[in-house]
């Protein structure tokens, strides 16, 4: 009988449960008859928002499914937080002063496998319907290349704080793809996004640290539409679909089997 611990226990519950599990090296994808132990860290789009069925449909859901297929026992926990930036990542897994700085350490330290989607908010937050039109056209530019600055500062911190907590575990990473890339009537604004998209990925290379599962390519070479992408009101809803999700888990999960520490 196959146990599927979720995220929703009690913090106690999560380190006595974490501590009594044996440790597992994991990453060939052979099936073994023990334990594993996945946590999930990142976004909105790790947390599967706009997913009728989160749990089944997201890509943090389909990793699990393929664990519970090749383990015993699955731990696992997803913390993906609508809404998160990498600046408050960072101050989660380092600052003790942070109210959920304890959870998050709790649930990682015992992880063999992390996996993390982090990144689009920190351009995202930049873009608003009620921002001022010229403010953009004044000052858009150097938002944006700050914003692609700072992240590839706080994003190899996120890393070591990672494995700081868990020396052990192995970390996909996955990069960030164009969240206009659906919208083939937009042409200007596709270019836009392109440009401040590819300097954010830059801070994704290739690191014996980490395995970058790389999204945006896997999203660029399809006709098929992979994002819930609508703008109505003052919404705009750039996050992948089912579909989506599934092109996303099938990489992960290849990175999985793989053995990590590369390019997917």
């Amino acid at each position: 009988m196959k146990w599927w611990i979720r995220a929703g226990v009690l913090l106690s519950a999560v380190v006595i449960g974490f501590w009594k599990m044996p440790v597992v090296k994991v990453g060939s994808g052979d099936k073994v008859s023990s334990s594993v132990r996945y946590v999930a860290l990142g976004d909105s789009i790790a947390h599967g928002y706009g997913l009728p069925d989160p749990e089944k449909d997201s890509y943090v859901g389909q990793v699990g499914h393929y664990l519970e297929e090749n383990y015993d026992y699955v731990f696992m926990a997803n913390l993906g937080t609508n809404g998160l930036r990498s600046e408050q990542l960072l101050d989660i897994l380092t600052n003790p002063d942070n109210n959920m700085y304890r959870k998050y350490r709790a649930t990682l330290k015992y992880a063999d496998i992390v996996t993390l989607s982090i990144g689009s908010n920190d351009l995202l937050h930049l873009v608003s319907l009620d921002r001022d039109l010229r403010d953009y056209i004044e000052k858009g530019d150097q938002m944006f290349r700050e914003a692609c600055s700072q992240f590839a500062v706080n994003f190899p911190k996120i890393i070591r704080a990672i494995h700081s907590i868990s020396p052990e575990a192995q970390i996909y990473a996955n990069n960030v793809y164009n969240p206009c890339g659906d919208l083939s009537g937009f042409a200007n604004l596709h270019y836009l996004t392109e440009r401040y998209v590819g300097l954010l990925n830059e801070a994704f290379c290739e690191s014996g640290e980490y395995t970058i599962v790389d999204i945006k390519e896997e999203f660029d070479r399809t006709e098929e539409s992979l994002l819930n992408m609508t703008i109505s009101g003052r919404d705009i809803d750039p996050h992948p679909n089912k579909k989506g999700h599934a092109r996303i888990g099938s990489k992960v999960i290849k990175a999985i089997r793989n053995g990590g520490r590369r390019k997917n």
